[in-house]
């Protein structure tokens, strides 16, 4: 089976790190509708080792991203009750520009950093 995804969309909130046995986790949650979607499509976005460093340096909430990577499942059980979502773990990811002025210096100032995340882990 082929199981790749590619999206863009914005990030809702600011990316959250994890560290554990010589690995990190970003975890981001980005909306991936139009802007004129009477409902919006959010889901969680994780980011590991590396790439995730960097998605914790350069992102925050707003900042508008184009990521592919492959469609995960997850289950868990929690007080008795069962859980279950699906997510993106991302291979690699791009800055997009979001017509601000702020974005648009800050795009031609970290071209470096972009190229670095680009490289799929």
């Amino acid at each position: 089976m082929y199981n790749t995804i590619t999206t863009a969309g914005y990030l809702v909130s600011d990316p959250e790190v994890r560290s554990f046995n010589d690995n990190t986790v970003c975890q981001i949650r980005m909306c991936i509708s139009n802007d004129r979607a009477k409902e919006k499509c959010f889901i969680d976005v994780e980011l590991w080792n590396k790439q995730g460093e960097i998605a914790k340096q350069y992102l925050s909430k707003g900042r508008s991203i184009l990521l592919t990577g492959e469609l995960k499942f997850s289950s868990w059980e929690h007080e008795g009750k069962k859980y279950s979502k699906n997510f993106i773990r991302a291979n690699e990811f791009t800055f997009l520009a979001s017509g601000n002025k702020e974005d648009q210096s800050s795009s031609s100032e970290s071209k470096e950093q972009v190229a670095e995340a680009e490289i799929p882990f």
